[in-house]
């Protein structure tokens, strides 16, 4: 499983939401672009994606920008990451458990567990508790 600059730049993106997320105003790409050091008309796509599934929502207007379309921690690190990348396994086409017969039996369910392990931590991590270890981490830099 490798994730692109798609899959961490929507993260960072969606976590900056979640940092500006009690001020209940909408957040501008370039403003989430330069705090995160991301190519605006990149994150720009990126947004749209994001939307179209629902993970975000557009304010438009000299004022507008987004905002999560729910709280952030009801969205997880797997949700986003399954909008931005697609499928999330080692292997690909490993989409169901496999038999365990036949060559390479026991490596197709080596890479089974392994995703399945790796997605569970996934679906546990919040965009939330990612926003708070980003501002415990920020914290502890301006000491």
């Amino acid at each position: 499983m490798k994730i692109s600059s798609k899959g961490d730049y929507g993260l960072r993106a969606l976590v900056d939401l979640a940092l500006h997320h009690d001020a209940g105003a909408p957040v501008q790409v370039k403003d989430i672009a330069r705090r995160q050091n991301i190519p605006e008309e990149y994150l720009g796509q990126l947004m749209v994606g994001l939307r179209r599934a629902g993970l975000v929502n557009s304010v438009r207007g000299a004022f507008g920008g987004y905002l999560l379309s729910r709280h952030p921690s009801e969205i997880t690190v797997a949700q986003v990451l399954e909008t931005l990348e697609g499928e999330l396994a080692l292997v690909d086409g490993l989409t169901e458990k496999p038999s365990g017969r036949g060559p390479g039996g026991a490596i197709r369910d080596l890479w089974w567990e392994t995703t399945q392990a790796a997605l569970a931590v996934l679906q546990r991590v919040s965009i939330a508790d990612l926003a708070a270890r980003e501002a415990a981490q920020s914290h502890t830099y301006h000491i």
